[in-house]
């Protein structure tokens, strides 16, 4: 005997394909074409052309930020939320500055990381906030202090392109790679001094290799058994603006 005809079937199979098809659809990647356009065009050699960016690329620079505010990063692998993040930092930290030019130093701005807020995916945030609430304990990676720039001439030098999922990866060991090469790292015969933030964010730095000390040697292999045990002075930072 055949079962019977279930008459309400065909009815609930037509109103559940629109939900099965949405929830198949692919997540719509987040562009970053403009914030790299402007990358290219801005920034040389880590320096900032924060007035060329007011002149004629400011439109620009605020419709990016603006589809920063209101992006979904809910349903981006992990690589696409990373490079999504890190670009915000760094677009947020231009447009606040080119919103003050003429501006000397970010530490001229009272509450410049800890107090003015942005909109990113849907929440109000500060940059300490973004920085230390957000991209800090979700990815758990050491190398985003050589990503995030933080305005500054002693930050890491901020990059001629944008984040991307497909190359965070590789950029960041690239970033940290240039970072501890330069800037970052001074031997002078037997004083090591080391960029100040191997010292504010030394946690992260110890979590991922078990010291600074050890996390520096992974990058600079010819010294890396006198950095694996060094004892380390601290670089003057400066806070001048990394502009041109």
């Amino acid at each position: 005997m055949r079962p019977r005809a279930n008459p309400s079937a065909p009815v609930l199979l037509a109103l559940s394909l629109p939900l099965l098809m949405a929830a198949s659809a692919p997540v719509q990647a987040f562009d970053h074409s403009k914030f790299n356009g402007l990358l290219a065009k801005y920034v040389k050699r880590g320096q900032v052309d924060y007035s060329g960016i007011k002149a004629a690329a400011k439109a620009e620079l605020d419709q990016y930020v603006g589809a920063i505010a209101k992006a979904n990063v809910s349903g981006l692998s992990k690589n696409a939320r990373l490079a999504f993040y890190l670009n915000a930092y760094n677009a947020i930290v231009i447009k606040a500055i080119v919103d003050r030019l003429p501006l000397a130093s970010v530490m001229k701005v009272p509450g410049f990381f800890k107090k003015a807020q942005y909109r990113v995916a849907g929440k109000a945030v500060t940059l300490d906030q973004l920085e230390n609430k957000i991209i800090r304990p979700q990815f758990q990676d050491a190398r985003i202090h050589f990503a995030l720039v933080c305005g500054a001439r002693s930050c890491p030098p901020l990059g001629s392109r944008a984040f991307s999922a497909g190359k965070v990866d590789a950029d960041l060991n690239r970033l940290t790679q240039r970072f501890v090469a330069g800037r970052g790292v001074k031997v002078d015969g037997d004083q090591i001094k080391i960029s100040k933030l191997f010292q504010w964010y030394a946690v992260d730095f110890e979590k991922a290799a078990g010291s600074v000390g050890k996390f520096l040697a992974q990058y600079r292999e010819a010294e890396a058994e006198r950095l694996s045990s060094a004892k380390f002075g601290y670089l003057k930072y400066s806070w001048a603006l990394n502009g041109k």
